[in-house]
């Protein structure tokens, strides 16, 4: 697995995870797969506990966690984030997940 994740993303997800001393690491996993499992695969990402055995890669000081399933639609992730308009919080759902061929 290959995860690529742009400056923003990493100095927001530093700060989401300075908040939770016992969520230290980013699971990043298959979100799903559109229509009837026939569409375009989708990500998410999450603060998480990181527990014995799981896949694993270091990026600047981050532990990225991902399984198995994920392998099957893609070996290359982007991770981004895009800042909220609304002020300084920060929003899952502003961080943009690509599978990039």
């Amino acid at each position: 697995m290959n995860i690529t994740v742009t400056e923003t993303a990493i100095a927001t997800l530093k700060n989401l995870l300075a908040k939770d001393e016992t969520k230290q690491s980013v699971y990043v996993y298959l979100a799903g797969v559109g229509c009837g499992g026939g569409g375009t695969a989708s990500y998410s990402l999450a603060p998480v506990e990181q527990k014995e055995g799981e896949n694993t890669i270091e990026m600047d000081g981050i532990t990225f966690i991902y399984d198995n399933l994920m392998l099957k639609h893609t070996k290359n992730i982007l991770i981004d984030y895009k800042p909220s308009a609304y002020g300084t919080e920060i929003w899952l759902q502003n961080f943009m997940i690509k599978d990039v061929k």
